[in-house]
């Protein structure tokens, strides 16, 4: 049976926080003989003594040692919360953050790192009550404030410098949150999302506190504190911790963020605290909460509900599942049964199989490309995934094995991927569609529709270039939102030049209820694949997307518009460019395009308009200066003659995409070509269509 559970954090005392201890737990005999000699300042320091050299449970990484080591941020980046959006080092950022907070200055995980000046005596500090803020300014800023990830800041800065003055001003940073940022629990119902709305505090974000909390104790920086200090941590800890047994009733919900708020955090800290019954008994209410989400939002291929790359690879696998997982079997604890492994470790499978040869993933879903090497560290640990291991083995120097088990080519539309690459190397060319059934109603979906992302011996030349700035930056209810999230910011085909629906229609909220884009035909071959997929969402005709990818050349994309000429209006083929992609138009039908080095020649065929523009709306919320905007390409196309009382007539457009970097080919005709191919391709003669798509000269 819980106890009556505490709802003001600035009147916790000494006297509950020992209650809360098992105190015949092994290593606890000095905190119990102090207490039994009514010594409290000795009991407080037997407490802080056990937390600096208990072994009873492991945790990701441990640091108490003395002296003390630098931390390892970069092998499993994810293991800290100020990886969040983070792009480059760790190490780096969590260094110059560190540097920056003893200045005053807090800054934003995020590759942006923004700063905030908390100012001289922290007059400043960021405040977001919701019934007088709400609409006002962003509510973000407090939220990921008051995650505590500032901790991670100072314990790098420490362990890297061995600085004295890091540990006097955590003391001071850390007895400034706590004067600043007591959690008074106003709502206090299971089914809460917020614990606060004067000050506003999710569920979510206590939760980070209280694992941030956790991850402070397992590094040197407590136990170089004031005693009084070091058990203030572990006391602010148990208060947060001891919320989340409210949840211990609540009702399941299908949210990712139910399933951190109800599932994770009480496994782990039920994993981590056996010493504190009521934490320990979280541990199975957690773990049945995990294995109900995977089944519920993860499908038997390992596919995510959230169309969503970043969303699935970073929130929900690397940052929140992975954690868990983790811990569980660092601690030999049960968490995952055969299928909700299978889901997990497949999605895993799958994000290897989709790796780009850059950085990042492409930026398909909400959010932005996230960075490919943290979340195949993040399957390696969690899980031992063969296919995270060995790719890690190429894109970390260590050269892999030639004769390496991923596939090259990787097609489910249960899933929503296409993908195909010419190698695992760097310079490989690569290509990524957007294909999935059954997406329901999460809330990361876009009106991608059999959208592309294009790279051509590793440079990216066709993607979504400001798909993170307009996730983050346009307000709700704004058209660049609804931009974001309709077709028209997609590599994809407008039927007669015009998104199904109208950007207002996806401005207000998030996500939309995505039609299916069913996959119709792939195969594959050593040297390359043919897919062939579409969608029915105009309702007044279907687009058919083919493609055949040769591992040696580059890529053929053959668009049909099925009942296509039932107007007299083209029909656009769209392909946004990257801001540092240079183009050049040779003739009215191909363009040659460069970028560090790599060349890339777009050969379209029959008579098309290809027609250069910006979107100048991007300008200046999203781009400062319009003259910095990337291009895009509309390629229209449509039959000289039109038929509005026929059937359901084809209007095409070939495109052929080559690898030109080591010379420039002649293709001869087109679409004469891109025939050929084509028939071989889809007459089950593949291998005939990749050898004559490899002798192009």
């Amino acid at each position: 049976m819980t106890k009556m559970i505490p709802v003001d954090e600035s009147k916790i005392t000494d006297e509950e926080l020992f209650a809360a201890f098992d105190l015949n737990y092994p290593g606890l005999e000095g905190v119990r003989t102090a207490l039994e000699e009514e010594n409290m300042e000795k009991a407080r320091q037997e407490l802080v003594h056990y937390f600096e050299t208990r072994t009873n449970v492991r945790y990701f990484y441990d640091y108490r040692q003395n002296p003390p080591v630098p931390i390892d941020t970069d092998s499993n980046p994810y293991l800290f919360q100020s990886s969040m959006g983070l792009q480059g080092s760790l190490k780096d950022f969590c260094l110059f953050s560190g540097k920056k907070l003893m200045q005053h200055i807090y800054v934003r995980p995020g590759r942006e790192r923004k700063e905030l000046d908390l100012g001289a005596g922290y007059e400043n500090l960021p405040h977001f009550n919701y019934f007088e803020d709400q609409g006002k300014k962003h509510r973000t800023v407090l939220d990921i404030f008051v995650r505590g990830v500032f901790m991670e800041y100072l314990s790098v800065l420490y362990h890297e410098t061995e600085d004295r003055s890091v540990i006097d001003y955590a003391e001071e940073f850390l007895q400034v949150f706590w004067e600043n940022y007591p959690l008074h629990v106003e709502c206090t119902d299971p089914d809460i999302s917020h614990f606060s709305l004067t000050e506003e505090r999710d569920v979510m974000s206590a939760g980070w506190l209280a694992i941030n909390y956790v991850s402070l104790l397992y590094t040197r920086l407590p136990y170089e504190m004031h005693t009084e200090n070091a058990f203030d941590i572990i006391r602010h800890l148990w208060f947060m911790g001891i919320q989340f047994r409210r949840f211990d009733t609540d009702s399941y919900r299908k949210y990712n963020h139910h399933m951190w708020e109800r599932g994770l955090v009480p496994y782990i800290l039920g994993t981590l605290f056996p010493e504190i019954p009521d934490f320990a008994g979280m541990k199975e209410i957690g773990a049945n909460v995990i294995r109900q989400h995977i089944r519920d939002d993860f499908n038997e291929e390992g596919g995510y509900n959230e169309h969503s790359i970043p969303y699935w690879c970073g929130a929900a696998l690397s940052e929140m599942i992975c954690r868990g997982v983790y811990i569980s079997r660092l601690n030999q604890e049960p968490l995952l049964d055969e299928d909700t492994w299978g889901r997990i470790n497949k999605s895993f499978d799958i994000l290897a199989q989709i790796s780009a040869p850059g950085d990042c993933y492409p930026s398909l879903g909400d959010n932005g490309g996230s960075q490919i090497n943290p979340v195949l560290q993040a399957g390696a640990a969690a899980l031992k995934n063969r296919f995270c291991e060995e790719l890690l083995e190429f894109r970390t120097g260590n050269g892999g094995k030639a004769d390496h088990e991923i596939p090259l080519d990787y097609c489910n539309d249960r899933t929503g991927f296409f993908c195909s690459k010419s190698s695992l190397h760097p310079d490989a060319n690569y290509i990524l569609m957007s294909a999935k059934v059954n997406c329901g109603d999460t809330g990361h979906n876009h009106m991608d529709l059999l959208s592309l992302f294009v790279t051509v011996h590793g440079q990216e030349f066709i993607g979504e270039p400001y798909a993170r700035a307009l996730y983050h930056t346009p307000p709700v209810g704004s058209e660049l939102r609804g931009y974001l999230y309709n077709m028209e910011s997609h590599n994809t085909v407008l039927a007669y030049g015009a998104p199904i629906q109208p950007d207002c229609i996806y401005a207000a909220k998030w996500g939309v209820i995505r039609p299916d884009t069913p996959v119709s035909a792939f195969a594959s071959e050593k040297e390359g694949c043919y897919v062939k997929a579409y969608h029915n969402a105009y309702t007044h005709s279907r687009h058919v997307r083919k493609i055949l990818s040769c591992r040696s050349r580059g890529f053929l994309i053959r668009d049909e518009v099925v009942g296509g000429n039932r107007m007299q209006k083209a029909n656009v083929q769209r392909w946004h460019l990257f801001p540092d992609v240079v183009y050049t138009q040779l003739n009215e039908n191909s363009v040659l395009m460069e970028k560090n080095g790599a060349k890339a020649l777009f050969l379209w065929g029959g008579t098309p308009t290809l027609r250069f523009w910006k979107k100048k709306e991007l300008c200046p919320l999203i781009v400062k200066e319009e003259e910095d905007i990337a291009v895009t390409i509309d390629v229209e196309f449509m039959e000289d003659s039109f038929n509005p009382a026929g059937g359901l007539e084809t209007v095409a457009q070939n495109l052929l995409i080559l690898d030109v970097t080591e010379g420039m080919p002649s293709p001869g005709n087109v679409d004469e070509l891109c025939r050929l191919l084509l028939k071989d391709a889809e007459e089950n003669r593949l291998p005939d269509a990749l050898a004559r798509f490899a002798e192009i000269n």
